[in-house]
């Protein structure tokens, strides 16, 4: 696949998971072109079906997205794009809605545990962000 398209292919997925893709294409394409942020995805037979979006900083990395298609969800494709975190030398952070309680729980089986909160971090509806963290190696 091309870097196009990977990027129809994220936004495709940020779409049909909120309805509206909470980031433009230009902002993803920006995203995706930072050396520090490394995208990982996951395919049924040769389609895209879901993605991981991970922030590399000095001593630690940032979950900041993951998504699978809602047609594919419950399959086990997040936690294929989770694995990609288990050897990580440093600690990995993130931030979730609090009313996502399947993210939550999926996250806590793969070895995050809640350390802290964001206040109205969450805009439409506004909303608590739960921040996780998963330690290094």
């Amino acid at each position: 696949m091309r870097d196009r398209d990977y990027l129809a292919a994220v936004s495709e997925i940020l779409t049909a998971n909120y309805g509206q893709s909470p980031w433009t294409k230009e902002q993803i394409a920006q995203d995706m072109a930072q050396a520090t942020t490394d995208y990982y995805y996951v395919y049924d037979h040769e389609k895209v079906v879901g993605f991981m979006s991970v922030n590399q900083l000095v001593g630690e990395s940032e979950l900041t997205n993951l998504a699978i298609l809602p047609a594919y969800q419950k399959k086990g494709y997040a936690k294929q794009l989770l694995s990609q975190l288990e050897d990580s030398l440093v600690p990995v952070f993130l931030e979730v809605r609090q009313s996502n309680q399947r993210a939550i729980t999926l996250y806590q089986a793969n070895g995050f545990r809640i350390i802290g909160r964001r206040k109205a971090y969450y805009h439409a509806p506004v909303e608590d962000a739960l921040i996780m963290k998963k330690e290094g190696l």
